[in-house]
C-alpha cells in the first residue's frame, strides 16, 4: 500500500504516542500538536487513514474538545 508523506507521518505520531499498541488510544489534540498541521488538514489526513483501515476514530462526545484515534493491526504493519 503506498501511503503519502502526510499520511505516513500521522500514522507514525498516532503509533508512537499509543506505544504502539491497538488498545491504547490517542487523544487527536495531542497528534495535531505534534505534526503542526492545522486541524482540518489533520482530520482529512485521519478520515484517509480510516478508510484504509489503518486507524480507528471514535466519534467526538458532545462538550469534548477531542476524540480518540486507535490505530489498527494494518497500522503496525504500514509503519
Amino acid at each position: 500500500m503506498d501511503l503519502s508523506e502526510g499520511q505516513l507521518r500521522i500514522l507514525k505520531i498516532v503509533a508512537e504516542k499509543s506505544g504502539r499498541n491497538p488498545n491504547t488510544s490517542v487523544i487527536d489534540t495531542a497528534v495535531i500538536k505534534d505534526s503542526l498541521l492545522p486541524a482540518d488538514e489533520l482530520n482529512a489526513y485521519l478520515g484517509q487513514l480510516e478508510g484504509l483501515g489503518l486507524v480507528k476514530l471514535g466519534i467526538k462526545v458532545a462538550g469534548a474538545d477531542f476524540r480518540l484515534i486507535n490505530i489498527t493491526n494494518e497500522d503496525l504493519d504500514a509503519t
